[in-house]
């Protein structure tokens, strides 16, 4: 695994969000008969699209390299967010064996987050005379919606550990019912960010009741 995907979509190897992000590239590879397929993360500061995770021969050649926004059907699918469909025109990827056939198609589908761009998921044959098909291309953009929900994931519970790093040390000088209140808290603002305001009016009512009758 790529130090790549680290970098910039803060997933670490060997974890569940990289374990998924691989899945769905080697669902989408098996699904529309493709002979490779890769996952590009943004490299926002550089402009380019940086090849993190590949499934097939190729994988130890293509990490690291770079496609550069708007150039071939991946860039093109980077620039526009838009499903990508067609034969390579972006010559700059080196592959595995300078002897083989460059790709005869390719498919490429934006990650967003919201409508931020993360990555692109691809697919690549190199079988002569292969076409992806519109319902290829359907399939893949659902995937690379998938892999969107699985970094904006990570980024929320990030942001969340970052937030309350001090929370478990305070935790363990509670008793036991305030713990098992603010542990209560913690995981339904993990998961269900929304609910959170009305948590807040809940427990200030509760406070008011409770210390007026006292």
């Amino acid at each position: 695994m790529s130090h790549v995907l680290s970098t910039y979509l803060g997933i670490l190897p060997n974890t569940t969000e990289a374990g998924v992000l691989r899945l769905l590239v080697q669902t989408g590879v098996t699904a529309v008969g493709a002979g490779e397929g890769s996952l590009l993360v943004l490299d926002e500061a550089s402009g380019v699209l940086r090849f993190a995770m590949t499934i097939g021969s190729s994988e130890q050649t293509l990490l690291g390299q770079t496609v550069p926004l708007g150039e071939g059907i991946t860039g093109l699918a980077a620039a526009t967010h838009q499903v990508q469909i067609g034969a390579p025109t972006f010559g700059g990827v080196r592959q595995d064996d300078a002897k083989r056939a460059g790709p005869e198609a390719v498919i490429a589908a934006p990650m967003l987050v919201g409508e931020t761009l993360v990555g692109v998921m691809t697919a690549v044959s190199f079988k002569e005379g292969k076409r992806f098909t519109s319902a290829d291309g359907s399939l893949y953009g659902g995937l690379a919606t998938i892999a969107g929900v699985v970094v904006d994931q990570r980024r929320r519970l990030a942001a969340y550990e970052g937030e309350h790093s001090d929370v478990p040390a305070a935790l363990s000088t509670l008793a036991g019912p305030e713990r098992q209140v603010l542990e209560s808290l913690r995981r339904v603002s993990a998961q269900r960010p929304a609910a959170i305001r009305q948590l807040a009016a809940i427990l200030a009512a509760v406070e008011t009741l409770a210390l007026g009758e006292g």
